[in-house]
């Protein structure tokens, strides 16, 4: 016999889930995204920018409070992954928030796309994470897209990405 984790049952060794409190016996190797509760704390902010990317413009991503910033000439967007680093496999996202404490905030490793649908508009698509993804305050349908504009808002759990269409 040997000791669940919790610490107060004997249980066989090959238990894999303790059948008295439930507790997982074997961890898994990756730590899954940090559940936040109740992400939905923001109100909802309309924003009227324009949604038309051209090629004489650069999709510019901003993280609120810090000076990083990602910077994307549309003609070469298809899709864009938002997420973080996984430290299993070390893939990488396109937009990688690892260094910006991702993880803490919510983030999950794949958790939005940016897309390039037609010639001169982006959407972005929340890809089933569990924090959500939200646009200028309002959760994302989990692969429903929706148009991207000049001005809005970002939130992936609890980090803040700002877009901006820019001129080059």
């Amino acid at each position: 016999m040997i000791d669940c984790p919790c610490g107060k049952h004997k249980i066989s060794p090959a238990t894999k889930i303790c059948p008295y409190c439930g507790e997982l016996v074997i961890k898994p190797k990756h730590t899954a995204t940090r559940a936040l509760g109740d992400a939905d704390d923001e109100d909802t902010i309309p924003r009227w920018g324009t949604a038309r990317l051209t090629g004489r413009m650069s999709l510019v991503l901003r993280v609120r409070g810090a000076d990083r910033k990602f910077i994307y000439d549309p003609t070469e967007i298809t899709t864009l992954v938002i997420g973080r680093k996984d430290p299993d496999t070390g893939e990488v996202p396109e937009i990688d928030l690892s260094e910006n404490q991702a993880g803490e905030l919510g983030v999950s490793r794949k958790h939005a796309s940016i897309v390039r649908k037609d010639s001169a508009s982006l959407q972005l698509v929340d890809r089933g994470s569990p924090n959500g993804t939200y646009l200028n305050g309002q959760r994302l349908i989990p692969n429903q897209p929706r148009i991207l504009r000049d001005g809005d808002e970002i939130r992936l759990g609890k980090l803040v990405l700002l877009v901006f269409f820019e001129r080059t």
